[in-house]
C-alpha cells in the first residue's frame, strides 16, 4: 500500500478564507517511509496570532518564500497514486483541495483518517489528539504543531496500526478508494 501522510499549517480559520503555511508530507510503502517533503509557504495573508502561538509559525518566517501555487505540481506529485492520510484528515484534505483548486487542479484521493484509525484498532484510550495519542502509545516525542514532525508522527500511528491488524483491514478503513480520481488540471 503506498501512502502519502500529510499535515498542513494554515493561517487559521476556514479553507475557504485561511491559507496554508507549512507543507509536510511522509511518502510510506507499506511501513517504510520512503520519502518526505516539507515547505513553509507565504500564504499572502496575516497568520492569526493565535495560530502563531500554537505554532511558531510568524508572518516574518513565511514572508518571501513561495506561495503555494509555485509549488502546487510537486505537492499533486506527491500525492499521485497513494493514499491520502492525515490527524483529521477532513480538516487537511479540505484545505489541500482548496488551494490546489485555486491552482486550476482538482484532486479526489481514496482517503484514510489517522484519529478514525486509532479509535477503531487502540480503543479506550482517554484521548486521540496527535500529541496525547503518540504518548499512549509510547511513540517517541516531536515537535507539535509543525507539518513534517505532525506527519511523521501520524505515519508512526499508521504504521502501528498497519502491523497490529494489517493492510487488508486497513484498507477497509479507506474512504473513496473506489474513485481514485487522478489529479487533473480544471
Amino acid at each position: 500500500m503506498k501512502f502519502a501522510v500529510v499535515d498542513l499549517e494554515t493561517t487559521g480559520g476556514t479553507a475557504e478564507v485561511g491559507r496554508i503555511t507549512e507543507v509536510g508530507i511522509v511518502l510510506l510503502d507499506d511501513c517504510d517511509v520512503v520519502k518526505t517533503y516539507s515547505a513553509l509557504i507565504d500564504p499572502g495573508m496575516p497568520i492569526q496570532p493565535f495560530v502563531q502561538n500554537l505554532t511558531g509559525i510568524t508572518d516574518e518566517m513565511v514572508r518571501g518564500k513561495p506561495q503555494f501555487a509555485s509549488i502546487a505540481e510537486e505537492v499533486v506529485e506527491l500525492l499521485k497514486d497513494r493514499i491520502f492520510v492525515a490527524h483529521n484528515v477532513q480538516n487537511d484534505i479540505k484545505f489541500m483541495r482548496t488551494e490546489l483548486r485555486r491552482c486550476c487542479i482538482k484532486i479526489d484521493p481514496p482517503r484514510l483518517c489517522t484519529v478514525k484509525v486509532s479509535r477503531r484498532f487502540f480503543p479506550g484510550l482517554p484521548s486521540y489528539s496527535l500529541h496525547k495519542l503518540t504518548q499512549s502509545l509510547e511513540l517517541p516525542e516531536f515537535k507539535h504543531h509543525r507539518a513534517l514532525d505532525d506527519a511523521m508522527a501520524a505515519a508512526e500511528i499508521l504504521k502501528l496500526a498497519y502491523k497490529k491488524v494489517g493492510p487488508e483491514k486497513l484498507l477497509k478503513e479507506v474512504k473513496n478508494l473506489t474513485n481514485p480520481k487522478k489529479a487533473k488540471v480544471i
